[in-house]
């Protein structure tokens, strides 16, 4: 059997988190209101997809939980 991975969509990951027991995947995220926020049940926060990586260094900055691509 032949396994084909597709390498189009990267994984997506949360990247600010510091709880030692964060799912930190993206995917594993209950979602939220659109398709760029979830809410993760272990530290209770909102979190944020976002592509731009000087948006999501601005947003993490600032206390936000931001996830994108790892």
């Amino acid at each position: 059997m032949i396994v084909v991975l597709d390498q189009t969509k990267a994984m997506k990951k949360i990247l600010n988190c510091k709880a030692t027991d964060c799912p930190s995947d993206w995917e594993a995220l209950t979602p939220g209101d659109n398709a760029y926020t979830k809410f993760c049940h272990q530290c209770f926060k909102k979190v944020l997809l976002m592509e731009d990586p000087k948006l999501r260094k601005a947003q993490a900055h600032t206390g936000t939980m931001v996830a994108g691509e790892a």
